[in-house]
């Protein structure tokens, strides 16, 4: 179960840094507004997760006759794509958890770029989805699949392993599979297109790796059943991680990245 609370205090308190670490999230971003832009053109929109506004701005270049609605679960990070963006007049901003969304106006497209992972119930969060679009509107996103992080999951079960730590509790987020994204769409009647990729980011280091999840708000914001993470499970995990994934004094890590294109059909 994702603490909202705790997501909530992680992106407020690295706004400053985001974009500098966001490297996977940027390539997304541009390829998510590439495929918007596919599917014609669009008057209302709303976004989910605005974040640093990266995507705010594409959307506003893209679709500059558009209404574009950016809300965002952080007060912090509101303020800051308010302020960085204020030549674009077509934009307005709320502050919302997306997963939980009331308005009574409809959009013909509610767009979302890696801010879906943060979802506790996709089923519920699409539900709404669907009564905030117009007739033939779309649900178009980009989120992180189930694969994300795989070597840091498999470092983490080694490490647990050879320390007999008997459980099998994550460390990170969980994330959804598309398998599961094309049932819950499926259950709600929408057109489906998905498709996917991975991309691998290297780092100096784990601890680099780490560090950058960290300036991206990314870490551990689970609740329930933790377990504690201390000193000689976390250099366990580094060092099977680097010994087993490391490519020539290079980390890898891999993004599982979902592209979704829904629409409600006539």
């Amino acid at each position: 179960m994702i603490n909202k609370q705790q997501v909530t205090k992680h992106f407020g308190r690295n706004v400053a840094t985001y974009d500098e670490y966001a490297v996977v999230q940027k390539l997304m971003a541009t390829k998510l507004g590439d495929l918007a832009k596919k599917q014609g053109e669009f008057k209302n929109i709303l976004e989910i997760g605005c974040g640093t506004g990266y995507f705010t701005e594409i959307l506003a270049k893209l679709f500059p006759q558009a209404q574009i609605l950016s809300t965002d679960i952080s007060q912090e990070m509101i303020n800051f794509t308010e302020e960085k963006l204020t030549e674009y007049k077509n934009i307005t901003y709320k502050i919302a958890d997306g997963e939980n969304l009331k308005f009574e106006q409809k959009f013909d497209l509610i767009i979302s770029n890696a801010a879906f992972q943060w979802f506790n119930d996709y089923s519920q969060a699409f539900s709404n989805f669907k009564d905030l679009l117009i007739n033939e509107g779309f649900l178009i996103y980009a989120t992180f699949g189930e694969d994300t992080f795989w070597e840091l999951n498999n470092s983490f079960k080694l490490a647990k392993e050879e320390l007999a730590i008997n459980n099998y509790n994550s460390h990170g987020p969980q994330f959804i599979s598309w398998q599961k994204l094309r049932k819950i769409s499926t259950d709600l009647s929408l057109s489906i297109k998905i498709d996917e990729e991975k991309v691998q980011e290297f780092f100096p280091s784990v601890k680099a790796f780490l560090n950058s999840v960290k300036k991206v708000g990314a870490n551990n914001a689970t609740t329930g059943n933790k377990v504690l993470i201390n000193r000689k499970l976390m250099t366990k995990m580094m060092e099977k991680y680097a010994r087993n994934h490391g490519v020539i004094g290079k980390i890898p890590a891999t993004y599982h990245i979902i592209y979704g294109v829904h629409k409600i059909r006539a």
